[in-house]
């Protein structure tokens, strides 16, 4: 009887150990469970971040395109600019080498020096601009003032 009763103690004291085991694996699994609700709202938040982030990069990409098509617009504006300024100059600097070979020869007809004094002036060869004048270039340019000239000839008349 003594063995018998000494199992059933044996028995007891397993029983009672297995049962609070599951109670702590219970309340764990609890714990568990709600942070597995925790853990699927967080994912749902970074989907939802990860979405609008996608959408920010699709915007950023459209608005840099749209700014480097203005860009290159602007820069084409740019260079027509440039040219019609380059010719505009490249003709200002010939009439003013025009000009001031008319004024040397008239002051040289109004009051010419005694020949042991005088100074002799290089005398600008006018051939070579007339001729860079008359390249196919210069030809092909429209008689009418460009947008350009117009706005160079109105800000040298001061209007």
């Amino acid at each position: 009887m003594m063995l018998s009763l000494f199992g059933d103690v044996v028995v007891a004291v397993l029983l009672i150990a297995t049962i609070s085991y599951a109670a702590v694996l219970n309340a764990r699994l609890g714990v568990l469970r709600g942070d597995r609700a925790k853990l699927e709202e967080l994912v749902r938040g970074l989907t939802v971040a990860a979405d609008r982030a996608e959408a920010g990069i699709a915007a950023l990409r459209a608005a840099a395109e749209d700014v480097g098509r203005r860009l290159e617009k602007k820069t084409e504006e740019g260079r027509g600019l440039r040219d019609d300024l380059t010719y505009m100059i490249e003709r200002g600097v010939a009439i003013a080498d025009r000009l001031e070979g008319g004024i040397r020869a008239r002051r040289e007809d109004a009051a010419p020096e005694p020949p042991t004094e005088r100074k002799r002036e290089p005398k600008i060869d006018m051939a070579p601009r007339a001729a860079a004048e008359a390249k196919p270039d210069a030809a092909a340019r429209p008689a009418a003032p460009s947008r350009a000239e117009r706005e160079l000839m109105r800000a040298l008349s001061g209007r």
